[in-house]
């Protein structure tokens, strides 16, 4: 599903304009779409009530609502009009409320009669928010705080068109005093707000509504952003044959582990042998051996010389030499630790891999504290950093890192030609061909332990080995993830929940996707 910026929004309803769809025509269908996907949510959730009252503002997404309003009105709802702003803005929204005002659709004034608004806002069954739109920016005034605390505090089912009146359109901000919807008709496209934390969270469950502007239309935004539901990520798997053998579905090499941490990369290979590839191979420190093998019986064992510190030494590098052209996809980094020697076995494998590297944890650390070893890179990169990873990459402070997720991302991937993967509340994935972004919209604060970016890492490492298109695996990875992390919590809780539970799910998880 693609998600617009406002600009880009604007973009192409002025491309549909140019060629015939007009914006009156845009906005009676806008109206329509939503009145229609309202109706569909009422009688859905068994919703009987028929008192309507639509809040508009006086720009288009006011406009919006007097179609709406008309719409409900054609329907036998009893709906009226609050105007918080005066009379219309534009053309296209005075049009549409004299055809409300023309069906008898009453009207109130919030500035001359704000006890009765509030009241009527009280006794309605839903309450429709249409004041602002993907527009919005500044602050809320006093008074327009007052009246969302009152249409939050009512009892009626929210709703807002497009956008909760408050939230910014572009980013995961929105402003104190904000409408909070139970459910948002997003028109024609998801808008970033719509998930990106927190601005999602006061937009309820969204559904698109389609106005009918032609396709053509968006080739305008070709770099735009875009989010999965389980049918896209669905569309990205292959089909498994049935004549298929462990060697039809790749092999993953996961260099990770040390002495102090070996659990790493119990929970990166255990991930990936629950991720569908035919044969994984974990390559280790010597001394992490009993508690590595005591774990992992499916995957194939590479214990490797190591230094006095229990991680993985540079001479073990003959070693990896030896057994590189056998893997389709390489995780790296996983509880790696960070020295000389770990840093040399991360840049010879940069190096001289030739096939798809993931690079997480203390691999990023590594390539963090010499970015140059990224010169001599030969393979296809996906780096999987949380924010203070991505600080220590850019030498950004980590402030700005979170502040601007999306363009630290995409400087660095097209700056080394790397997919990005930077974790967070809504995980991002730059792309190094693209200026759109993925924004991931699964996963919860279950998650915020160690360990989840190990699963992460196998996860995508095994999708990777497969047939996937890199993009493909990084992304659909991200989803999988999440999703299982969704339906761990859902079963038991976010707090009690451990990166092992999110593996055990995945056997489950998977059956929804692969064809």
């Amino acid at each position: 599903m693609r998600v617009l910026t406002s600009e880009q929004m604007k973009a192409v309803e002025q491309h549909a304009a140019m060629f015939g769809f007009s914006y009156q025509r845009m906005m009676e269908n806008a109206g329509a779409a939503c009145a229609r996907n309202i109706r569909n949510i009422l009688e859905r959730e068994n919703i009987t009530g028929k008192k309507i009252i639509v809040v508009c503002g006086k720009g288009n997404n006011g406009g919006d609502g007097f179609v709406i309003a008309r719409k409900f009105a054609e329907n036998g709802y009893n709906v009226c009009v609050l105007l918080v702003a005066g009379y219309p803005g534009s053309a296209e929204a005075t049009y549409m409320y004299k055809l409300a005002l023309d069906l008898s659709v009453p009207t109130i004034w919030l500035d001359t009669d704000k006890e009765k608004a509030i009241r009527t806002i009280h006794n309605a069954d839903i309450i429709v928010d249409a004041v602002f739109g993907f527009s919005f920016y500044g602050n809320l005034s006093d008074e327009m705080i007052q009246l969302f605390a009152e249409m939050n505090n009512a009892p009626g089912v929210r709703f807002s068109v497009d956008l909760p009146s408050g939230v910014y359109c572009d980013s995961g901000y929105y402003t104190k005093g904000c409408f909070k919807a139970d459910y948002t008709v997003a028109i024609s496209s998801l808008k970033p707000a719509h998930i990106i934390h927190p601005a999602c969270d006061y937009c309820g469950d969204i559904v698109v509504a389609s106005i009918g502007i032609p396709e053509e239309s968006y080739t305008v935004v070709s770099d735009s952003s875009y989010t999965y539901d389980s049918s896209d990520v669905k569309a990205l798997f292959p089909v498994r044959e049935t004549t298929a053998h462990k060697g039809s579905f790749g092999h993953l090499l996961c260099i990770c582990g040390s002495k102090n941490m070996p659990g790493a990369a119990v929970m990166c290979a255990g991930a990936a042998l629950r991720s569908g590839v035919g044969l994984v191979t974990v390559a280790f420190p010597e001394s992490a051996y009993i508690p590595i093998s005591s774990k992992l019986t499916e995957a194939l064992l590479m214990p490797l010389r190591e230094n006095q510190e229990g991680t993985l030494s540079a001479d073990c590098i003959s070693e990896l030499e030896k057994n590189i052209h056998k893997y389709d996809a390489i995780v790296i980094g996983c509880g790696l630790g960070l020295n000389e020697d770990t840093i040399a076995v991360v840049k010879w494998v940069v190096e001289n891999a030739r096939i798809p590297v993931i690079i997480d944890a203390d691999g990023i650390n590594a390539i963090a504290s010499n970015i140059d070893i990224l010169k001599g890179a030969n393979c296809k990169l996906v780096f999987t950093p949380h924010p203070k990873e991505m600080s220590r990459l850019t030498g950004a402070d980590i402030q700005l890192v979170m502040a601007n997720s999306a363009g630290y991302a995409l400087d660095f991937a097209h700056k080394y030609g790397a997919y990005t993967v930077l974790k967070s509340a809504n995980t991002i994935v730059a792309d190094p061909d693209s200026k759109g972004i993925y924004v991931n919209a699964t996963g919860n604060n279950g998650l915020s332990k160690g360990g989840s970016g190990d699963v992460l890492a196998g996860i995508m490492g095994a999708l990777a080995a497969q047939s996937f298109k890199l993009k493909d695996a990084v992304t659909a990875a991200v989803y999988i993830h999440g999703y299982a992390a969704d339906c761990v919590a859902e079963k038991y809780s976010r707090s009690g929940m451990l990166p092992s539970d999110v593996i055990a799910e995945l056997k489950t998880v998977y059956g929804i996707f692969e064809k």
